[in-house]
C-alpha cells in the first residue's frame, strides 16, 4: 500500500486516518492544524475531562472537599454503596467481601461479610487502590474518573476518524461522549462505568489499528484491553465476539489475520484467568469474572413484569412478591455448599429460575424480549425516576444521536468495510444481550450503543451538511486493506 501524503503514522506500520487532498486549498492549512488526530484526541481528551470535573464540582460544591472516611461511604446508595464497601473491606485487608460496616439508619446491603463474587472485581481494585493514597474522598477517584472519561472521548474520535475517514465525524462522535449524560454524571461517583468505557474504547481502537497495521503489539494490546473491560464488567465479552465475527465475514482470509485474532482471544484469557483461577481454588466452582448473570436474568423475566401488556414501557426495578416466595422456597430444599458463597449459590438458583420461567412461558418471554427491545430505543424510560430536567437533557441527546446514528448506521452498511461492520455488531449484540436479559431504566446498559450509534451519526452527518459544516476529507483505501 503506497502511503497516503499527509497520512498519520502511529508506529509497527502505516495506520492512515484520512488523505491530504483537499478540494480547497485555501483550507488545507486550518484542516491541518484543528482536524489532525493528535489535535482533534487531545481537545476533546480536554473538554470530556473539564465537563466531568465541572459537573462533578457543581454538584457536590458543599462537599466535596470536606466528605471523608465514614461519613463518604454513608454518602452512596445502591451499587455505589457496594463498590466503597468492597474497595474498604480490601484496605482494611478482609478480602473481597463486602465489608460489614456500620451505616446510616435503613440502610441495608445483601451478603454483608461475605464474598463479593457478584461484582467483577477490577473497579473494586480500582478504588481501594485510589483510597489507600487519598483516604475515603473524592480527592483521587474524582479527578481520575474524569481523566479516564476524557480519554474516552479522545478515542471515540479517533474511531470515528479511522472508520469514517471524516474529520467531522469524528469531532461529533468525540463530542457525544464527553457530553454523555450517564458518563458525565457517573465520573464523580463511585461507578464504573467511565473505567469500564474507556477500556471499551482502548479495545476498539487497538483493533482498528492492528487491522491496518497487522503489528503484533496492537493484538496484544487489544487483548489486553478485553480483558480489562471484562473484569469491570462481564459483557466486555461482547467484543471479542464481535471482533472474531469481523474476522470471519470482512477482514481478508489471510492465515496472518486468523493469528492475530488468535492473539487477541488468548491475551484475554490470559488476562481473565488469574482471577478465574483465584475463584476456583479458593471456592471449588467456577465463576470467571462475576455471579450476577443469574440474578439480572430472574430479575427482568419473572411474572410480575410479564402480566404488563405489550406497548406498556418495559420496567423491571420493582420488587415481585413470586419471585422471593419461589426463590425461599427452592432455596430450603437445597442442601448448602458452605465452600461456595451465599451469592454464587443465589446466582445460580435465580438462573435456573429464569430458565424454568422462560421454558414454562415461552409467548411470554418473547413479549418481554420485545419490550426491553423497544424501550431501549426511547429517549428515557417513561416509568423511571428522571426528574423533568434530566428527562429534557436525555430527549435532546437522544434527539440528536439516535434518528441519525440508526440511519447512519443502515446507510453506511452499503459499503462493507471491517470498521463499519465491527461498530454495527457492537450495536446489535448489545440490543440483543438487553433485550435477551434486563434493561434497567437508568439507562447504563445503552451506553455503548450511544456510543456507537455517536460514530454513525457524526458520519452521517458529514455526508448530509457536506464541506460548508464538516470536512468530508476521506481515504481512498478500504479500512480492512492490508499494508503491502
Amino acid at each position: 500500500m503506497v502511503p497516503n501524503k499527509g497520512s498519520k503514522s502511529l508506529g509497527g506500520g502505516q495506520l492512515v486516518y484520512y488523505g491530504s487532498n483537499f478540494s480547497n486549498p485555501k483550507r488545507k492549512f486550518r484542516l491541518s492544524r484543528f482536524n489532525c488526530p493528535k489535535s482533534i484526541f487531545l481537545i476533546l481528551v480536554i473538554l470530556g475531562f473539564g465537563l466531568r470535573i465541572g459537573y462533578g464540582v457543581v454538584r457536590y460544591r458543599n462537599t466535596l472537599a470536606n466528605l471523608s472516611g465514614r461519613a463518604f461511604i454513608n454518602n452512596w446508595n445502591a451499587d455505589a454503596l457496594y463498590h466503597v464497601l468492597i474497595a474498604d473491606a480490601l484496605l482494611s485487608g478482609k478480602g473481597y467481601i463486602v465489608d460489614q460496616a456500620p451505616l446510616a439508619t435503613g440502610r441495608i446491603v445483601r451478603y454483608a461479610g461475605q464474598e463479593a463474587l457478584f461484582k467483577a472485581p477490577l473497579y473494586e481494585f480500582f478504588l481501594a487502590a485510589t483510597f489507600a493514597i487519598s483516604g475515603f474522598s473524592f480527592k483521587l477517584f474524582f479527578p481520575l474518573q474524569a481523566l479516564f472519561g476524557g480519554l474516552l472521548t479522545g478515542l471515540m474520535s479517533l474511531i470515528s476518524l479511522l472508520v469514517f475517514r471524516r474529520p467531522g465525524a469524528a469531532w461529533f462522535a468525540g463530542i457525544a461522549a464527553a457530553f454523555h449524560p450517564i458518563l458525565v454524571n457517573a465520573a464523580s461517583q463511585p461507578y464504573n462505568e467511565d473505567l469500564f468505557f474507556f477500556f471499551f474504547a482502548a479495545a476498539i481502537w487497538a483493533f482498528l489499528v492492528w487491522l491496518q497495521t497487522q503489528g503484533v503489539r496492537w493484538a496484544i494490546l487489544c487483548g489486553t484491553m478485553i480483558g480489562l473491560c471484562m473484569l469491570t464488567r462481564e459483557n466486555g465479552l461482547l467484543l471479542l465476539i464481535a471482533m472474531g465475527a469481523v474476522v470471519l465475514i470482512a477482514a481478508p482470509r489471510t492465515l496472518s489475520y486468523w493469528m492475530g485474532y488468535g492473539i487477541i482471544a488468548l491475551i484475554t484469557v490470559a488476562v481473565v484467568a488469574p482471577w478465574t483461577i483465584r475463584n476456583y481454588v479458593r471456592f471449588g466452582v467456577f465463576v470467571p469474572v462475576a455471579s450476577i448473570v443469574g440474578e439480572d436474568f430472574v430479575e427482568g423475566n419473572n411474572s410480575c413484569v410479564a402480566s404488563e401488556g405489550l406497548f406498556v414501557p418495559y420496567w423491571a426495578e420493582g420488587p415481585c412478591p413470586s419471585v422471593d416466595e419461589q426463590r425461599r422456597a427452592q432455596g430450603q430444599g437445597e442442601t448448602a455448599n458452605s465452600r461456595i458463597p451465599a451469592a454464587v449459590r443465589s446466582d445460580r438458583l435465580s438462573q435456573r429460575m429464569a430458565l424454568q420461567f422462560v421454558s414454562d412461558h415461552p409467548a411470554a418471554y418473547a413479549k418481554l424480549a420485545f419490550r426491553r427491545f423497544w424501550t431501549t430505543l426511547l429517549p428515557y424510560d417513561p416509568r423511571g425516576s428522571q426528574g423533568r430536567h434530566e428527562r429534557i437533557v436525555l430527549f435532546l441527546y437522544w434527539l440528536l444521536l439516535f434518528p441519525a446514528g440508526l440511519l447512519g448506521l443502515v446507510v453506511s452498511l452499503r459499503r462493507i468495510e471491517s470498521g463499519r461492520v465491527l461498530l454495527a455488531l457492537l450495536v446489535i449484540l448489545n440490543l440483543l444481550s438487553i433485550a435477551a436479559v434486563l434493561y434497567w431504566s437508568d439507562l447504563r446498559f445503552r451506553v455503548g450503543i450511544d456510543l456507537v450509534l455517536a460514530c454513525f451519526a457524526g458520519w452521517g452527518y458529514a455526508e448530509i451538511l457536506g464541506p460548508r459544516l464538516l470536512s468530508r476529507t476521506r481515504i481512498p483505501v478500504p479500512l480492512r486493506s492490508a499494508p503491502g
